[in-house]
């Protein structure tokens, strides 16, 4: 007897052969957009810390280090959680031991929980580059 819990690929649970389909390639194309989206903010976080780091120590204050390390962070939070997306949603329906409702809430809660880091992120991204500290880096 065959097992019927195998593990499916990402490929596998985000494009099979039923009515759900429409439903797992969207969100998988709007989290891979987010994605692509956000690239530009780990390049400029990764020219952020190149920059600090050439700045000499002693011309730094401790403030500008803070809320650099602030900026960066922010800067790839949404990133990541856009890829962690990707992968979290086949993790959470591939658990036997939910039923099917806890997993459609473990969906929308999920849901929600990435766009609120998301958009937390991004007021943390505005909020942090109209400050006067970092002003001289950006």
């Amino acid at each position: 007897m065959e097992k019927t819990d195998k593990k499916l690929t990402l490929k596998q649970f985000y494009f099979t052969s039923s009515w759900h389909t429409l439903f797992t390639t969207s969100y998988l194309f709007l989290f891979i957009y987010f994605a692509i989206a956000y690239l530009d903010n780990i390049f400029s976080a990764i020219g952020f810390v190149f920059h600090t780091f050439s700045a000499s120590t002693v011309l730094i204050p401790v403030s500008h280090i803070f809320w650099g390390a602030v900026y960066v962070i922010s800067l790839i939070l949404p990133f990541t959680v856009s890829i962690f997306a990707i992968y979290a949603l086949p993790n959470l329906w591939r658990r036997p031991q939910w039923k099917k409702d806890q997993k459609l809430l473990g969906t929308i809660a999920l849901l929600i929980i990435v766009f609120g880091v998301m958009l937390v992120a991004s007021d943390l991204i505005s909020t942090v580059r109209e400050l006067d500290i970092l002003s001289s880096f950006l």
